[in-house]
Parts: structure tokens; sequence; C-alpha cells
């Protein structure tokens, strides 16, 4: 694992730490009817213009600006120089996770009016943010972050399966029982919704399928102590061989999911500036 990949685990560990606990002292406050809240011990601390509730608000909305970063180090050739761009997508789905859930503290879990348009904005970011995530994936790239030809797809394909003959003495046959693991050619032939939902149902049962990969191992005689490497590089053909054959459907769903996302997104901004707007008019400041 990298040292990014390290750094990335102990954030989200810790921001779910962090999260479990403010939840735990302010749960007295938001298990109260809201009706009822104006007479809680609590009330000027987590209502939404206290001074956590309005922090959790200024921390929140700072994190969902920072993460539109992202989109600058895509089109900006200054922001190029640091860092690949896989590390910033992380981090741009880190904010997007944790800014709303800020945001979500903010509200005390009341929301309403012009604000409820926003934080339902901000909902549908968040998920489908994670659902980008997974398309993002399936679309394969470089080292540098790059898109792959196909190719270079072929070629890889070509390379792996000239391995598993070569170190793990695989026939033909086996090779296109390998292939045939993640169905790639029947997902081809479906709608854009219902290719996305076999996909994801194929990956989901991915773990179901190792057992024909070890089946393979032992008619081939391999030791235990290679069923490791065969499993990976299997596993590893499998998906590249059905990338070639979704590649222009994966690229057609992933136009989809920016089609989708990018209006949320645009909504979500607009009206949270309206609302810092009118905010700071009314003269809250928080620390500031």
């Amino acid at each position: 694992m990298s040292k990014f990949r390290v750094f990335l685990f102990a954030l989200y560990l810790f921001s779910a730490v962090a999260y479990g606990y403010l939840i735990r002292n302010g749960l007295s406050y938001y298990r109260t009817p809201v009706n009822e809240r104006p007479r809680h011990q609590a009330y000027k601390t987590f209502k939404p213009g206290g001074s956590y509730g309005h922090g959790y608000g200024v921390i929140g909305s700072a994190m969902m600006l920072i993460m539109l970063l992202y989109s600058a180090r895509k089109r900006i050739d200054f922001f190029k120089r640091f860092g690949p761009i896989t590390h910033w997508l992380d981090i741009h789905i880190y904010l997007g996770i944790w800014g709303p859930l800020l945001i979500i503290l903010h509200s005390s879990f009341k929301v309403h009016g012009l604000i409820a348009v926003s934080f339902y904005s901000m909902l549908a970011v968040a998920l489908s943010g994670a659902l980008g995530r997974y398309l993002y994936l399936q679309i394969p790239r470089n080292i540098k972050g790059q898109e792959m030809s196909m190719r270079e797809l072929e070629e890889m394909d070509r390379q792996l399966s000239a391995r598993l003959k070569q170190e793990f003495h695989f026939t033909d046959e086996m090779i296109a029982e390998v292939e045939d693991m993640t169905k790639g050619a029947e997902l081809y032939k479906k709608g854009a919704l219902s290719f996305l939902i076999a996909m994801i149902a194929n990956d989901l049962l991915w773990w179901l399928k190792t057992s024909k990969l070890r089946k393979l191992a032992v008619e081939t005689n391999i030791p235990h102590r290679h069923l490791k490497a065969m499993v990976k590089i299997a596993k590893r053909k499998a998906v590249v061989h059905r990338r070639i054959l979704v590649l222009n459907k994966i690229q057609q769903v992933f136009h989809y999911w920016h089609v989708i996302h990018k209006p949320f997104a645009i909504v979500m901004i607009i009206i949270m500036f309206i609302h810092i707007a009118i905010t700071v008019t009314f003269g809250y400041r928080w620390i500031f």
C-alpha cells in the first residue's frame, strides 16, 4: 500500500471517529423534537446559528468549495504539477463525503424552504459522486492517469494471457473460462441503466467466482504457494478483457453521469452562496 493510501485510510478513520464523537456530543439535542429545541440547554450550541452548529456549516461549506479545485486540476496546467490526478480525485471524494456530513450537523437534521433544495442537491452530489468514482475506475488509465487506448488494452490482455500460459500452464480453453467470468459480452448488449446495474452486481459477486479460479488451479496442479499470484493475474486478465468489450459503453454511461452530477453541484453551490450571503447580512460571523 502506498504512503498516500495509508494517509487516506488514516484520514477517513480519524474523520469517522471524530464525526461519531460530534454526533454523541449533540445526541440529546438532535433527538429532541424541533418545537422543543429552543428550551433545550444546548440550544445555543447546536442550533444552526450556534457556536458548534454554525461552525459545522462554515467548515462543511469550505470543504465543498475546496473540492472544486479538482476541476481546476483537470483543466489548468498550473495545478498539474501538484500530484497525480487520481490523488486529487480521492481528496475530492473525501471532501464530497465529509463536507455534506458536516452540513447535516449544521442543519441539526432539520431542513426546509430554499435550503432544502440545496441540501437534497448536496446529497445527490455526494451519492452520485460515489457512483462516479466507481465509473472512473472502470475506465483504464496508465500510471499518469491518462486514459488507455484500445490498442494498449489489447496488448495488456495479450501479455496477461501469455503469463497465465507460461507461468501457470493455462490452455486456450482455460483462458476462455477466465474471460467469461465477468460476462463482458452480455453487459455490452444491455441499455445504459441495465448495463450499470449488471456490472455493479457482477463486481459485487466476484468473490464467489474465485472458487472457479481455484478449480482451474487444481486442474493445472498449481502449487498452493502460487495460488494467490495466479488468482491475482487471472482476475486482472478477466477485468481487462471486460474493459475491452465494454469500454465504449462505460464512456457513454460516464457521460450520462456527468450530465446528472453537474447540475446538482451547480444548484448546490448557488444556493449555498445565497444562504451564506443572507447569513452574513444578518450578522452571523461565528469565530470571525
